[in-house]
């Protein structure tokens, strides 16, 4: 059975989008600053991330 890069890629986007969501949730519920500002910038390191896998995402349908 073969897979399809573009689901598999749009899946992980999804899984990342909703990791970053739940990293800036934890953010905004962090009493220490620090801490806070952590998760908000771990959020920030997967956003960049899931920009970088929709563009590639763009180039596998592009493929297709």
């Amino acid at each position: 059975m073969a897979t399809n890069p573009a689901n598999d890629v749009q899946q992980c986007v999804q899984q990342c989008q909703q990791t970053a969501q739940q990293l800036r949730s934890m953010a905004s519920q962090e009493t220490n600053s620090q801490v806070s500002m952590m998760l908000a910038e771990g959020a920030h390191h997967l956003d960049l991330c899931i920009e970088e896998c929709q563009f590639s995402l763009k180039q596998i349908q592009g493929m297709a």
